[in-house]
């Protein structure tokens, strides 16, 4: 399947042939750290996405990428494709904060919400740094999404990363990852 990822990056901007949303759904479904991340670099580029036919459901892309943001924060993989833990940490923020300005569905900010709980609560203290300092400062950023997680304050499982974004920001914290990106 990978191979097959790769092929498709190939493919010019504006030229070639559609690509069947069956195949991509197939890649979205591989257990592969490499073929989950070139799937993800497939549908984070727009010209790419735009040749998959019939076009992507919103949802399945959003299932998509909160299983692979969870894998690639629980296991940093060692990988050509995949994301560090890290790097795939500061691509949530990104994703979290388009999604937000889009206005999308509360739902999916309590999934992932749900998710990040989820992953800190059970994760090594490693990981939890790994969630505090690429995830949790940053969205902290905006004042509305740290209201967003207040109820992290009262549970004492998750208050270490709350108060880990409050300090980022009330340290004058900033980064260009919540920046808008409506024009």
């Amino acid at each position: 399947m990978l191979q097959e990822i790769i092929k498709e990056f190939k493919t010019p901007p504006g030229g070639g042939e559609s690509v069947p949303q069956s195949t991509v759904l197939k890649w979205m479904s591989s257990e592969d750290a490499d073929t989950l991340g070139a799937t993800y670099v497939f549908l984070s580029k727009p010209e790419h996405v735009s040749r998959v036919v019939p076009p992507l459901m919103f949802d399945p892309v959003f299932n998509f990428m909160l299983r692979y943001y969870s894998l690639c924060l629980k296991t940093n993989p060692q990988s050509e494709w995949a994301n560090s833990a890290y790097s795939a940490g500061g691509d949530l923020v990104g994703w979290f904060v388009w999604m937000w300005d889009e206005g999308r569905e509360a739902k999916y900010f309590e999934l992932i919400k749900s998710r990040l709980a989820e992953i800190y609560v059970s994760g090594s203290p490693e990981l939890k740094k790994c969630l505090e300092h690429s995830i949790i400062e940053h969205l902290f950023e905006r004042k509305p999404i740290r209201k967003f997680f207040i109820d992290w304050k009262a549970d004492p499982r998750l208050r270490p990363a709350y108060e880990e974004g409050m300090l980022w920001v009330s340290g004058g914290g900033t980064s260009p990852l919540t920046q808008s990106r409506k024009e």
